[in-house]
């Protein structure tokens, strides 16, 4: 059964409304924290042949604003469900560099050499724990299976200091294992930066 992610459109729009194109419309904090997500992503991509990036929940694309300033050539391909940030996405940039639509909307269709996601996982909201880790583990897979070379995420870790109801927690254990044994054995659990969570990489 497909997630229903109305409650999560409606959040993030929200946001938008409230704090405009910055980094708190986007739901965060500040623009250096969220750059510091984009660094630790861009950590684990080989940009030398100019890859194919796919960004999952990208959105005001600001992951292209940040290769820009790093000088880092990547081709650009942002997505995201809500039309709003996609509109301002490629308003932003004068050409069409992210489309509306899900993971699952494009599966077996198109493939990247690298599929990132930064904080889109985080915020379940009402939705139940096992509801979103379903959601959650479902979308890695097709996020996997689009790209070429691997994927890069990450989401919230299990060793914080406290707990918002909204937001979805995960266990190095769990995450390890669910790579391990549908994806694959080639992986990068990086909790070495000083945030409540952890970037993960997943090659082919």
């Amino acid at each position: 059964m497909k997630f229903d992610l109305r409650e999560v459109e409606s959040y993030y729009i929200e946001k938008l409304r409230e704090f405009g194109g910055n980094a708190k419309g986007m739901d965060w904090k500040n623009e250096d924290t969220q750059y510091l997500r984009f660094e630790m992503i861009s950590r684990y991509i080989n940009f030398s042949r100019i890859p194919s990036i796919l960004d999952v929940g990208c959105g005001n694309s600001e992951y292209l604003n940040f290769c820009n300033k790093k000088s880092l050539s990547c081709k650009y391909n942002g997505l995201d469900i809500i039309p709003e940030m996609v509109k301002l996405s490629n308003e932003r940039y004068d050409k069409i560099v992210a489309k509306q639509g899900d993971l699952e909307s494009i599966q077996g269709t198109e493939k990247y050499d690298y599929v990132i996601a930064s904080g889109t996982f985080n915020a379940k909201l009402n939705a139940t724990e096992g509801e979103w880790r379903e959601y959650f583990f479902r979308n890695l897979k097709i996020m996997f299976d689009l790209s070429e070379t691997g994927m890069v995420f990450n989401c919230m870790s299990h060793h914080v200091d406290y707990r918002y109801d909204r937001l979805f927690y995960l266990s190095d254990a769990e995450i390890s294992n669910f790579i391990v044994s549908r994806l694959s054995k080639k992986y990068i659990i990086d909790h070495s930066y000083p945030l409540f969570e952890m970037t993960i990489a997943v090659f082919k």
